[in-house]
């Protein structure tokens, strides 16, 4: 299928959207910050905190011109997630009650305008499934430890991929949306044992 190279701004990555089927599409990103180490993570995010997720919303989708495309027009649907604090290790305080932003979602593409004559048939629009790499959609009742920085309208985002991690309550594992140098350490200590990192130095 074609491909388009997107620059996501107001999500902090540059994406790469490939369009597999026309009922599902997934958006590879390499985001700007790339972090080397936890420290990194704990320096940049303005919050750290366990969370739960309360409810997810759709958000406006990220609108741009593509004369190449049937509508004119591409779409990327973003999502709004209201979670609570459970507890905090670095800003928000436990209780408190935030709305994340996420790139990804469903989204309605509109048809493309009518053609032809009178009474001809036109093509109905396309739903959409967009997730974007290593940022899977949110769920109502997960929890998660997310290292979060100013998002777009007031809300909060993830700093990246490695700035968010499941949580298991029963067993207290975390899982890691992506696997690499810098999640290793966190995915393999528990949470409790990542306090201090998280906490970050004492001044």
């Amino acid at each position: 299928g074609a491909s388009l190279a997107l620059a996501l701004g107001v999500a902090g990555q540059l994406g790469l959207y490939h369009h597999q089927a026309p009922s599902s599409t997934t958006v590879h990103a390499s985001w700007i910050f790339k972090p080397t180490s936890i420290r990194q993570l704990q320096a940049r995010a303005t919050s750290i905190a366990l969370v739960k997720v309360l409810s997810t919303q759709a958000g406006p989708d990220i609108v741009t011109r593509q004369p190449g495309e049937p509508s004119g027009e591409d779409r990327i649907p973003t999502r709004r997630v209201n979670v609570e604090v459970l507890k905090s290790y670095k800003g928000s305080g436990v209780g408190q009650r935030l709305t994340l932003f996420q790139t990804g979602g469903t989204v309605k593409s509109p048809p493309p305008p009518a053609q032809g004559t009178k009474g001809q048939e036109v093509p109905d629009s396309k739903v959409q499934q967009v997730i974007l790499s290593g940022d899977p959609l949110y769920r109502a009742g997960e929890q998660y430890l997310v290292m979060l920085e100013a998002g777009p309208q007031g809300t909060l985002r993830t700093v990246s991929p490695e700035g968010r991690y499941r949580y298991d309550a029963r067993s207290g594992a975390l899982t890691p949306m992506v696997k690499n140098t810098v999640t290793t350490r966190v995915s393999s200590t528990s949470l409790s044992a990542m306090a201090p990192v998280l906490r970050g130095p004492v001044s």
